[in-house]
């Protein structure tokens, strides 16, 4: 406001001794009508134009371009476009001073202006396309600077995503992921196709494939892909409403293409960052499955091939999944993991089932094999709130099973689920044929839960530590009331929460 006001006392000053030339001309120069004194007079006239203009220029920006405009289209308004209405301004009142000050035929002008318009149209082609397009692209509004997107050009070895910065007369300005900055001619942007996260506040529906072979059963490919996709919402940039999904590709020479299609922020992080965060939930999940993508069936395996599918029918199977579990691999031996296997039961549960509700009484713990679980405890307005996931390769349920403690939270299944259930009975079959494991048992228990609410807390490491010995003597003398076959080492502590 400050400039406009400056702008309009200098164009008032200027109208005043325009008007009043004459007599301020008979003070300044002793002959009026020799040519100093005309000079002046066509300089003070011409000032006074052009001071005008910018003084509506000045008026523009203030209550137009930063007022109407900006209202309306609710965000800023390029500066090209602004740039672009000042010169045809100052070019009308370049008119109007030939016109009226000089007396000239301003026609004659724009005739001599035409014919050299034209030959420079012809040399300067390629100048004149990048600057209409760059006018056009602030007045469409399609792209705008702050916006993300991604280029899409036969010229290009890839697509080039970025951020745009600015569209400039002659060029735009793209900044790519990696920080390098690309300058891109506005004739080569107006021909090119550009998609434009802004327009739906940059959450973009992205999708990768991945290759399983064909002895998999698609609803198992899909349980396990979705449980990946699910898991992976917890990484930055990637959203968990609207939910993934797994679709079905094309079969190829290897196997069965799936397609894992999900949303995320391309503001926060790039489509290939999003991506790779996918996969590697995707990957991380079929290893715990015990499966890989699919290899080329060409290929002629010297060494012993590693298994591809596992069955969960079977006890060998269900042994491989159990060892890889920290408490039974760290506490049992091998015979001891080959009766849970086979003793153990393999239970399904479809979307929506809860495997266990909180406050009831547990008997039996949990091995995840497929598939991904919420976890709920009852909120302060007695409604469900989620805590976080159980992923495959996890167990739960086992202070439950171990110390007869209740279930402290409901554990519900997001996706298809696959889970080996093991019994207290058949736990203590084990315990009473081999009472020494109950030590280690309780230790792995002890570190595992410590470690998770000492993720939690911001105790040093010398309290969690403290905190795990307590909690280990706790859980061994819930086992020693659980278990006939265990001796209790010291009287009963606090009550063990589940």
């Amino acid at each position: 406001m400050t400039g406009l006001l400056l702008r309009a006392a200098l164009f008032a000053l200027l109208a005043l001794a325009a008007l009043n030339e004459t007599e301020i001309a008979s003070l300044l120069f002793a002959d009026p009508s020799r040519g100093v004194a005309q000079a002046y007079s066509l300089t003070l006239r011409s000032l006074t134009w052009f001071a005008g203009a910018f003084v509506v220029i000045a008026a523009l920006e203030i209550f137009f371009w930063k007022g109407v405009v900006a209202r309306l289209a609710r965000h800023p308004v390029p500066a090209l476009l602004k740039s672009v209405v000042a010169l045809i301004v100052l070019a009308i009142t370049a008119t109007f001073v030939i016109s009226f000050v000089f007396n000239r035929d301003v026609t004659a002008v724009w005739a001599t202006s035409g014919v050299l318009g034209i030959v420079l149209g012809f040399a300067l082609r390629n100048m004149i396309q990048d600057i209409f397009t760059g006018i056009a692209l602030n007045l469409d509004g399609s792209i705008r600077e702050g916006d993300w997107i991604t280029l899409h050009h036969r010229d290009f070895t890839a697509e080039q995503y970025g951020k745009m910065l600015d569209i400039g007369w002659r060029v735009c300005r793209v900044q790519l992921e990696n920080n390098n900055v690309v300058i891109v001619p506005n004739g080569m942007l107006g021909m090119m196709a550009i998609t434009n996260f802004a327009h739906s506040d940059h959450v973009s529906r992205l999708q990768t494939e991945i290759t399983i072979d064909f002895d998999v059963p698609p609803e198992r490919a899909r349980r396990i892909l979705l449980a990946g996709a699910t898991a992976a919402a917890a990484e930055k940039g990637i959203l968990a409403d609207p939910p993934p999904a797994v679709l079905i590709g094309e079969p190829g020479e290897h196997g069965v293409c799936y397609i894992v299609r999900f949303w995320g922020k391309v503001d926060q992080r790039s489509p290939s960052a999003l991506r790779d965060a996918v996969m590697t939930h995707l990957l991380r999940q079929l290893h715990i499955a015990g499966l890989t993508p699919a290899l080329p069936k060409e290929d002629i395996f010297i060494d012993r091939r590693p298994k591809r599918l596992l069955d969960h029918a079977g006890g060998g199977d269900r042994l491989e999944i159990l060892s890889r579990t920290d408490l039974f691999a760290g506490a049992l031996e091998k015979p001891e993991l080959v009766e849970m296997a086979k003793k153990s039961a393999t239970r399904q549960f479809a979307p929506g089932d809860a495997l266990v509700r909180q406050g009831e009484d547990g008997a039996s713990l949990f091995v995840v094999a497929e598939g991904i679980l919420d976890v709920h405890i009852e909120g302060p307005d007695s409604r469900p709130l989620k805590v976080g996931h159980i992923l495959a390769g996890e167990i739960f349920g086992e202070m439950s099973l171990l110390t007869g403690a209740p279930r402290s939270a409901t554990v519900t299944a997001s996706t298809g689920v696959v889970a080996y259930e093991i019994t207290r009975d058949l736990f203590e079959t084990i315990l009473n044929r081999r009472p020494g494991i109950a030590e280690e048992i309780s230790r792995l228990v002890a570190r595992r839960q410590a470690a998770t609410a000492g993720a939690a807390s911001t105790q040093p490491p010398a309290d969690v530590e403290s905190q795990e010995k307590l909690l280990k003597q706790r859980i061994l003398d819930g086992m020693a009331k659980v278990f006939a076959g265990i001796a209790r080492t010291s009287p009963p502590g606090p009550a063990v929460q589940a």
